[in-house]
């Protein structure tokens, strides 16, 4: 079960919504919870097994690893610290009137999970909305 997760329909195909999504370099050109993401090995567009550098404001530098890749439709990455596996999913669902349902998700595990969560898990719930925010903002020419 996810630690933190939240969805928004958003009034755009769900190709027009991965095209943004997908283009995870450019994240931080609308959300403003990341600094700078940058594909360090590994393909670009990405898939399973591509590394990104993701710099966000106040939390440690961290390389994410794909480990799901399924487009135009889903995308999960990881990362690692001592203690907690931490996986962000990101979901774009089709609805019959041609919009999409985007869904945003991310969950802690390990031994050190409970502490992680309660120190940084605010934060990490506002760059998952902002995220969000951002991204229907962009797709929808917004902001």
């Amino acid at each position: 079960m996810p630690n933190y997760s939240t969805s928004a329909e958003i009034d755009a195909t769900p190709e027009e919504v991965w095209a943004v999504l997908s283009d995870v370099e450019h994240m931080p050109d609308w959300t403003p919870s990341m600094r700078s993401v940058e594909i360090i090995d590994g393909p670009n567009p990405p898939d399973v097994g591509t590394q990104v550098r993701i710099e966000q404001p106040e939390l440690p530098l961290a390389v994410w690893l794909m480990d799901e890749w399924d487009p135009p439709r889903h995308f999960a990455w990881i990362t690692e610290a001592p203690g907690v596996t931490t996986q962000a999913e990101h979901l774009v669902e089709p609805l019959p009137d041609g919009r999409s349902k985007v869904t945003l998700a991310i969950t802690q595990t390990g031994s050190l999970a409970w502490l992680v969560g309660g120190l940084v898990g605010k934060r990490t719930r506002e760059y998952v909305d902002a995220e969000l925010a951002g991204l229907e903002a962009r797709v929808t020419q917004k902001g």
